[in-house]
């Protein structure tokens, strides 16, 4: 009897050992599972598309967007306050505040940039185009020109009739083209195309601008080639407004451009009649619309290269905002 006691009790041992040895490796592969999900979470968490590290580098990218535009925000109030009441200086040994003039034309340099609305919405940004200052004096007034080209303008024809008739109107076929871009403009008072006569009158509208010079071309040779006899001269109207560009540094734009000037070249035999252009390298040029030789043969030319309006603006239109230092920082006007 004691020897089955005995017996089963073995028996049980063993079987409780065992059963105690499959528990603890399931619990073990409990365990492992359990670390495998905590672990993918906690990589989710920190590398995922909403994790820690994302989070952060989002956060510290919008904080310094939101400081750049305190900073830009904060520049631009401050160039408001100091186009009203000016920079703090002294005078006759006093601090007074010097009082700065909040007009375009007291601070206008040349080569300066201006906003300006040409109140024309199919036109750069709706209206909106660049322009910089080229003259601020008592002979020429206050004037911008566009810092590139408005448009492309045709000149010249495919018979000699139509390219003779472009070549002796085209002063004014650019001057008229240029014009458009002031009537609709609150800030304007005319507008020429560069290479034109440049010097305003008292109510700031441009005097000749669209005189066609001297004529006819006296040819050293007899033709009956219809109106060769009454071509217009060359002229030399661009100088001035190519001396102030040089020094302003706004005469070469990388496009070829109109001047609203005239060129004549020629020997016994023959005539071309040209209008001059500045190449997109800064070169001056000339394009010739017609020719004319001896014995009456004739040709006929056309091209098309970029407008360069010049507007003469009211002398008292106010600055808003901008120094004038960039296209970014251009001028921008108020009434």
């Amino acid at each position: 009897m004691k020897k089955n006691l005995k017996s089963k009790s073995k028996y049980e041992l063993l079987s409780k050992k065992s059963n105690s040895r499959g528990i603890t490796l399931i619990a073990l592969i409990i365990t492992i599972i359990v670390l495998l999900i905590l672990a993918g979470v906690t990589i989710n968490l920190t590398l995922g598309e909403n994790g820690i590290f994302k989070t952060a580098e989002m956060a510290g990218k919008n904080y310094m967007e939101a400081q750049d535009r305190e900073l830009a925000g904060l520049a631009d109030f401050e160039n408001r306050i100091n186009n009203i009441i000016g920079e703090t200086g002294s005078s006759s040994g006093t601090d007074t505040p010097e009082i700065k003039d909040d007009t375009l034309k007291g601070n206008a340099q040349p080569g300066g940039y201006v906003k300006y609305d040409t109140g024309i919405s199919s036109v750069g940004d709706n209206g909106m185009v660049t322009f910089r200052v080229l003259y601020n004096d008592d002979t020429n007034g206050l004037q911008i020109i566009s810092d590139k080209n408005v448009e492309q303008v045709t000149l010249g024809g495919s018979t000699w009739a139509t390219a003779r008739d472009s070549y002796n109107n085209a002063i004014t076929i650019l001057n008229q083209k240029a014009e458009y871009y002031a009537e609709s403009s609150a800030y304007a008072l005319d507008g020429r195309c560069v290479g034109s006569v440049p010097t305003i009158g008292t109510d700031g509208k441009f005097n000749a601008k669209n005189t066609e010079n001297v004529g006819p071309v006296q040819l050293q040779f007899t033709t009956t080639v219809e109106g060769a006899n009454n071509m217009k001269d060359a002229d030399t109207n661009y100088t001035t407004d190519e001396t102030a560009m040089r020094a302003a540094n706004i005469w070469t734009t990388g496009v070829t451009y109109w001047l609203a000037s005239r060129y004549v070249s020629s020997d016994s035999t023959y005539y071309f009649f040209d209008v001059r252009r500045v190449i997109s390298v800064g070169n001056l040029s000339s394009r010739d619309l017609c020719y004319v030789g001896y014995g009456g043969y004739t040709d006929s030319y056309s091209d098309e290269h970029g407008l360069r309006p010049c507007i003469s603006l009211k002398s008292d239109i106010k600055i808003v905002a901008g120094d004038g230092k960039s296209a970014g920082t251009a001028y921008e006007l108020g009434i």
